[in-house]
């Protein structure tokens, strides 16, 4: 899917081949980026993930030549360009468990992030825990919609965050999947997953050199 990208070939170095023909035939969500952290490749998992996400926009053919770090809310930038200082600086690969759920599914991934072809990255995820989420609150337009017309979402346990009391999150899956045609969402982290998932101190663990 991804090698049929009018200028992929011509974006993307000849000995990443092998890698991408991989790629292609897997279910693991993997893309690679260049040098200068944008993306050179998504796989056929990527488009798929997308697409059953709600997320038809971020298509390969839409991706491939932007830059990663604005897709990233701002809270976590210096997190990730510290892990590609680390792997680029250690030459080991960097691995992560992080909760990504759905408005139907509780979902963790393990991400893992290799240094390949000198200063360009293979970024892959795997699913690691699915299953369906337990009883969740009761929700409405007035407690969550801003006089913006926003609904600030985590990214990762897909809470959101109420307007009138900004310091609760509450889990309300199914007052999403009622307005969601109507939905403006924005991205960002809420205080529990930012302090559990990214510690200011935290260590990414490690596996053997490449």
């Amino acid at each position: 899917m991804g090698l049929n990208f009018p200028t992929m070939d011509l974006y993307h170095p000849s000995d990443l081949q092998n890698l991408i023909t991989t790629l292609e035939n897997s279910d693991l969500v993997s893309y690679i980026l260049d040098s200068d952290l944008r993306f050179a490749y998504c796989n056929p998992a990527w488009d798929e993930f997308a697409s059953k996400n709600g997320a038809p926009q971020l298509d390969h053919r839409r991706v491939v030549g932007t830059q990663l770090m604005p897709s990233i809310p701002l809270v976590l930038t210096p997190f990730y360009l510290r892990v590609f200082e680390e792997v680029r600086n250690s030459g080991l690969i960097w691995q992560y468990v992080y909760e990504c759920s759905s408005p139907d599914r509780f979902r963790k991934f393990r991400m893992r992030v290799h240094q390949v072809n000198g200063d360009w990255w293979l970024v892959s995820n795997a699913l690691v825990v699915e299953e369906g989420h337990h009883a969740t609150a009761a929700a409405s337009d007035a407690i969550y919609r801003g006089s913006n017309g926003l609904i600030n979402m985590c990214s990762h346990c897909r809470c959101t965050q109420r307007t009138d009391k900004p310091t609760q999150w509450d889990f309300v899956p199914q007052y999403l999947v009622r307005t969601s045609q109507a939905l403006t969402v924005s991205h960002g982290i809420c205080p529990i997953c930012y302090a559990y998932f990214y510690p200011p101190n935290g260590q990414p663990l490690r596996e053997q050199p490449q």
